[in-house]
């Protein structure tokens, strides 16, 4: 597919009609690449961290404790993997954000609605929120709110399913986000 399609993109809001943190900038183009080189370093870490939580003899020459786990930073750096991947895409049609809620409904809107990428990507940001709803579109939701759950909730516990889960949602987020940015 070619995703040159979506720039420029008009919107019928005038900037002030936009949600709080989202604006319109010139300079966002060219901040689309290190918002992604960066995504691409969250899955590295993300891996690294997950490695650590299931390797035994990595823990044991740390000096961690036997019942070492780290799903929570799993779920965290997923979480951020996508959302840094969702602001390499906004740059690349000449967007800042910097709240995470309007994030979400900048891909919405600007991406999922025109059809450049599929709303199953956005539930999987959403996924690292709750159930997924409104026609999927709540992924990237769904991420911040297992991310603050992960981040803040310290008596409820994270199962490893829900990291690998969202380990698995960040991957194929940022993979899409690259062909995006990088056709």
């Amino acid at each position: 597919m070619n995703y040159s399609i979506i720039m420029p993109i008009q919107t019928k809001q005038t900037d002030n009609k936009l949600p709080p943190g989202l604006v319109k900038d010139k300079e966002a183009k060219l901040l689309a690449s290190k918002y992604l080189e960066r995504a691409n370093k969250n899955i590295e870490l993300m891996n690294i961290i997950s490695e650590l939580s299931k390797n035994k003899e990595a823990q044991k020459a740390l000096s961690l404790s036997e019942t070492y786990s780290n799903d929570e930073w799993v779920t965290i750096t997923s979480y951020y993997a996508m959302y840094t991947a969702a602001l390499a895409l906004l740059g690349k049609i000449g967007y800042k954000c910097n709240v995470h809620t309007s994030t979400i409904w900048a891909i919405e809107k600007f991406f999922i609605e025109r059809k450049i990428i599929e709303p199953e990507y956005l539930s999987f940001l959403n996924h690292a929120k709750e159930q997924v709803s409104k026609n999927d579109v709540d992924s990237l939701s769904k991420g911040k709110n297992d991310r603050e759950t992960a981040q803040y909730n310290v008596t409820k516990e994270l199962t490893r399913s829900i990291a690998e889960a969202s380990m698995k949602n960040a991957q194929a987020f940022v993979n899409k986000a690259n062909s995006i940015i990088l056709s």
